[in-house]
């Protein structure tokens, strides 16, 4: 997992934003908010206690991002399933050979030369896909009569983002953005590429005022695909467990899953 998405988050943010000529374009309709694409549970699939929710990175999938990782945590929260969605949008490196996924697709035909005109288009897809994801879990709680008192949603780079956004605007008991929170890459539908990217103001999809989620935020002190001041500003009103990890990039080692294990060990106790 680590390797996949790391290497598409930097893909896609090395491209220098510019102006660029237009060109006939097809438009359809993105992010696409049907079924999930994929589905993978883990532990507890009977009363279980409590349900953990672990969101993929940029041309990740589900399988990839579940990896030594899921199961590990199933076993390590005793009682606990463990569910792993996959976007039902394909990456635009996506082929049958090496599928690979994206939660925030773009349609890509804003002037992606003006900043102000991304961030407004990559706020409009990660709203959308906040409220797809919602509607997709909430039957998902009821189906196991889980509170969202005992509800933690978890996400990697990509998967961070959403991960923040939805766990507040549903009240649920605690998020885990590992890798993240990540900027994000800006597609051109007239280059069929992304031509830029960065900080995309996320912190104004948070609902305003007081809630009670708790944050555990797991990152390397040298990736600079997560940018600290305004992650650390867009946190900064929560009760947050920061663990920065000293010399290390966008990489996500082993210790990484463990201490989001620990940590959400000791919220669900």
């Amino acid at each position: 997992m680590a390797k996949r998405t790391g290497t598409a988050i930097k893909k896609g943010l090395a491209k220098k934003p510019r102006c660029v000529k237009k060109k006939s374009v097809s438009k359809t309709k993105l992010p696409s908010c049907g079924r999930m694409s994929k589905v993978l549970t883990f532990g507890q699939r009977s009363s279980p206690s409590s349900i953990v929710v672990m969101l993929h990175g940029l041309n990740d999938s589900a399988a990839c991002c579940s990896e030594g990782v899921a199961m590990k945590w199933a076993e390590g929260l005793e009682g606990s399933l463990v569910i792993v969605p996959q976007s039902p949008d394909q990456s635009i490196w996506s082929d049958r050979k090496n599928p690979g996924f994206d939660w925030l697709r773009q349609q890509g035909f804003q002037d992606t030369s003006d900043h102000e005109a991304n961030i407004k288009e990559l706020q409009r897809v990660a709203r959308a896909r906040a409220c797809h994801i919602e509607k997709w879990l909430k039957p998902i709680l009821r189906k196991y009569g889980v509170r969202r008192n005992r509800l933690v949603i978890s996400g990697f780079s990509q998967g961070s983002i959403l991960a923040a956004i939805c766990a507040v605007r549903m009240n649920a008991l605690g998020a885990i953005v590992c890798g993240g929170v990540t900027g994000q890459p800006v597609f051109s539908a007239d280059e069929s590429d992304y031509v830029g990217g960065g900080w995309m103001r996320w912190e104004d999809l948070l609902p305003a005022g007081k809630h009670s989620t708790k944050f555990c935020a797991i990152n390397g002190t040298c990736d600079c695909y997560v940018p600290r001041k305004p992650l650390e500003r867009m946190l900064e009103r929560f009760d947050c467990y920061w663990h920065w990890d000293h010399g290390v990039g966008h990489d996500f080692p082993s210790s990484w899953y463990t201490a989001g294990l620990r940590w959400m060990k000791d919220l669900l106790k």
